[in-house]
């Protein structure tokens, strides 16, 4: 048995200090490898963020109609309108389709689409944008027969307007 002298052995010391520093890094290291099983063993958070495994985007192939007013810069006033969006068909997220409407003189006026269509992961709800050129439309999926749209037209006749678009039976 060692006598107490005050003075610090510092064999002891170093023992000590050897032992302590063997139990904390073994703790840390099993710590390590605790967190690296886990963040390995599942891939299930990252599945859960996808959009398309959240929920598919409904089928839109059909003719949507619905009336609006929009701003004419030209005429300086605002001008009641009818419209109808057909989406010909669907080739994935990508659709095809037109704009029709009956314009001033009474003639129907067509302009092709093209857009894509995808689910908003912050709303869960569709939506889609569809382009020609001079202008582009907005749209979100408010249910199987109802469409929300903003038209933004760009090019020499600029305006825009909101639309509520209903599925044709």
């Amino acid at each position: 048995m060692r006598e107490q002298t005050g003075v610090c052995d510092t064999d002891d010391v170093s023992i000590r200090r050897r032992r302590l520093s063997s139990a904390l890094v073994v703790t840390l290291g099993v710590a390590v490898l605790s967190l690296t099983a886990a963040g390995c063993g599942s891939d299930s958070a990252d599945t859960a963020a996808s959009p398309t495994t959240v929920q598919q985007v409904p089928n839109l192939v059909g003719t949507w109609s619905g009336k609006y007013e929009f701003p004419s810069p030209s005429k300086g006033k605002v001008i009641p309108a009818a419209l109808d969006l057909v989406i010909e068909r669907a080739e994935g997220a990508n659709l095809f389709g037109y704009e029709s409407f009956v314009d001033a003189t009474g003639k129907t006026i067509k302009f092709p689409l093209v857009g894509t269509a995808e689910v908003n992961a912050a709303t869960g709800r569709a939506d889609v944008v569809m382009v020609t050129t001079g202008f582009y439309i907005e749209i979100s999926v408010v249910d199987a027969d109802h469409l929300a749209a903003r038209f933004v037209r760009t090019d020499d006749k600029p305006t825009t307007f909101l639309v509520n678009l209903t599925r044709k039976k």
